[in-house]
């Protein structure tokens, strides 16, 4: 036990005093300090970070001992902390959330929650462009709607004997009046395995996104691993911060199902009987699946299926392979994303193309 603690010491002494100093390293950094620090020594150093506001120290702490690092943070002092910092970006709010979601008390649990919606949907606005939406071209007479398009093509189609008679006028000239399709879209999102709730902050914020684009259009989630679960009805009317909140409390696993997950989702598209050509999946998944059948037979059965395809941690080129595959089958586009953070913006590209 001596021994321990002699080794411990200047780990401690050091970890004190970079907390401290102005130069701010990255969390990892302060991780591995505090590796061979005892849970004592963790939640001390954790106040210590809160006073000196040193948040890369705090997330260290948290990496390396949520439940010592969560005892300090689950105070007044801990939840002023974060509230002032998320003033300012609140970016790093969501993985925090997920750190300290199972360990702190319920009192300042809906706090931190809180906090990670909003960034996520502060993030999601950032991204989205709110111009980006489904539409359709739609000729009118030119003075029936003011200052539309001007389209030549239509003008000279309804008017050729006047074009030719030169006796065309205001009235007879045709503009183009753009209308949004209504969209039925089931979003439809692969939460296996963990790496710090990535993942599900992912699916929260790519459904923040999809919201912004759809605000009066039809849309379902669908989030799945082993089991896929329905958060949001293609006909139910739900505030996007009731989803956010439920990705954010529900389970990252380590088995995949996309079978499962598309299952769900053709059931919810097939709620919606008209109008076949504006319904459409958007399946977001590594294509590596370890449960359940083959997709690409399910992808056959939706009117469109759509597939964002992210970097797998084991076999991206076996991943990517059944990703295509399944856009294929489904007679939708494919999307390759290098990285996570890619996806909400690879969704709106894929929404204001569709």
């Amino acid at each position: 036990m001596h021994v321990r603690l002699t080794e411990s010491r200047p780990d401690k002494e050091i970890l004190t005093y970079e907390i401290i100093r102005k130069k701010k390293k990255k969390p990892d950094y302060y991780k591995h300090l505090a590796n061979t620090l005892d849970y004592k020594q963790i939640k001390e150093l954790t106040y210590l970070a809160i006073q000196y506001k040193n948040l890369e120290a705090l997330m260290g702490l948290l990496k390396a001992n949520v439940y010592a690092a969560t005892d300090a943070l689950d105070t007044e002092e801990g939840v002023r902390f974060f509230s002032e910092k998320a003033k300012d970006s609140g970016e790093f709010m969501p993985e925090i959330y997920f750190f300290v979601r199972r360990p702190i008390s319920e009192k300042y649990k809906s706090v931190f929650r809180r906090l990670a919606r909003q960034s996520i949907l502060k993030l999601s606005l950032k991204i989205t462009s709110r111009g980006i939406r489904g539409q359709f071209k739609k000729t009118v007479p030119y003075y029936q709607i003011g200052m539309p398009e001007f389209s030549m093509d239509e003008t000279i189609q309804h008017n050729p004997l006047k074009i030719y008679k030169r006796s065309i006028n205001y009235k007879d000239i045709y503009g183009i009046e753009r209308k949004r399709q209504k969209r039925k879209v089931v979003l439809i999102l692969d939460t296996s395995g963990s790496m710090y709730g990535r993942l599900l902050l992912n699916a929260a914020l790519t459904t923040s996104v999809l919201a912004y684009n759809m605000e009066k259009e039809d849309y379902a989630i669908i989030l799945f691993n082993s089991t896929a679960m329905v958060m949001k009805k293609i006909n139910q009317k739900k505030p996007i911060n009731s989803i956010i909140d439920d990705i954010l409390d529900s389970e990252a696993v380590g088995f995949t199902n996309i079978f499962i997950g598309l299952e769900k989702g053709l059931k919810e598209l097939n709620k919606i009987k008209e109008n076949r050509k504006s319904r459409f999946g958007i399946l977001i998944t590594d294509g590596n699946y370890n449960r359940g059948d083959d997709p690409v037979i399910l992808a056959k059965k939706f009117p469109k299926l759509h597939v964002i395809g992210m970097p797998a941690e084991n076999d991206a080129v076996q991943g990517i392979f059944t990703c295509q595959e399944i856009a294929k089958a489904g007679r939708g586009k494919f999307y390759a994303v290098n990285d996570y953070k890619e996806i909400p913006r690879a969704l709106i590209e894929l929404l204001s193309h569709t």
